[in-house]
């Protein structure tokens, strides 16, 4: 073929491409002349192949989040199998979830082939009976499990602190009550998972301001420390009337503060996973609050998500700092009930 006839293919990928963009999700290729097109252009590094016959723009894919290229994913997998229903983590972050670390090039749906289930590369499905296939709702243009049931399948299934990272959003940001979450669950009691669901919805707290503190605090619970208080406000001792926000609280039983603060420098070094650089002006504020909090006769205790993850670390650093530990089972929620 000549070269005038594939620079007129890669023209109209391209406008392919900027479409899906506007879209909000990978391209689909059902062609055989455009995919075989892609897949070279993939091998050159210039798009990403994250599902089958789905692509993306390497340098816009890299500038999402992993929650959005997920959702940029089961937004082109619906719309090459038009008659999935996503389920699972899949409808959470359909939903508007926080979904702990997802997998952008697996999608979860619902299946009703052999009541077994399966798991492959690129899609889990999950069995169900044929009369709930029909149980479902359009989010994000997309067909999904109803809240209630999504939130209630990834409480069951998740380990707890994801679970809490999505019991947490659900509170903050759908304007849902623990019981709420717990009818969600009761409403079918005996699945498998029910009482660690009912578990980690007694510890949801809306206060969460994003998922990563949710499943940090997660871990906290597990490895036995005192729950914190939450996005605690803390006057300014150099400027009454002004306040900083704490990401975590504890108080010592020799009334000394231990604040706990995520990611960082991480979290003001780079906006958003953008590679765009925070100026040196707000790394001398960030620098300047830290030593303004220090006269509150506190410790500071930064650490990132990935030394949350490490429990060992994690463990000794909480330790470390005095962090107290639950010590009477009045610390301990139990199984939530209404």
């Amino acid at each position: 073929m000549s070269r005038g006839y594939w620079r007129v293919v890669q023209d109209e990928v391209n406008e392919a491409l900027d479409a899906s963009e506007q879209r909000g999700m990978c391209l689909c290729v059902k062609s055989d002349r455009t995919k075989r097109l892609l897949d070279r252009r993939a091998k050159a590094g210039d798009v990403v192949a994250p599902f089958p016959h789905a692509y993306a723009r390497t340098n816009y894919w890299k500038s999402l989040s992993p929650s959005a290229q997920a959702l940029y994913v089961i937004r082109a997998s619906a719309a090459l199998h038009p008659t999935w229903v996503f389920c699972g983590t899949s409808a959470a972050i359909a939903h508007g979830l926080q979904v702990s670390e997802p997998d952008p090039s697996t999608v979860h749906i619902l299946d009703t082939r052999d009541g077994r289930g399966h798991r492959g590369k690129h899609v889990v499905r999950h069995p169900v009976r044929t009369d709930d296939v029909g149980k479902f709702e359009v989010v994000a243009g997309v067909k999904v499990t109803p809240l209630g049931t999504t939130i209630a399948d990834c409480l069951r299934t998740l380990p707890m602190p994801a679970g809490l990272a999505v019991a947490d959003s659900a509170l903050r940001d759908h304007g849902l009550t623990r019981e709420d979450l717990a009818r969600f669950v009761q409403a079918q009691p005996r699945a498998r998972g029910s009482r660690q669901a009912l578990q980690t919805i007694g510890w949801a707290d809306g206060r969460s301001e994003n998922g990563g503190e949710s499943v940090a605090r997660g871990i906290m619970i597990e490895l036995g420390f005192c729950v914190p208080e939450l996005q605690v406000l803390v006057g300014d001792p150099a400027h009454p009337g002004c306040e900083f926000r704490v990401d975590y609280v504890w108080e010592t039983s020799v009334g000394r503060l231990i604040f706990g603060e995520l990611d960082g420098a991480a979290k003001y070094a780079d906006r958003g996973g953008t590679g765009e650089k925070v100026s040196g002006k707000a790394l001398l504020a960030e620098r300047r609050r830290e030593s303004r909090l220090t006269l509150c006769n506190a410790s500071i205790m930064r650490f990132s998500f990935e030394e949350a993850k490490n429990r060992p670390f994690f463990r000794a650093l909480l330790e470390r700092y005095g962090v107290p530990r639950r010590t009477t089972s009045t610390d301990i929620p139990r199984d939530f009930a209404v």
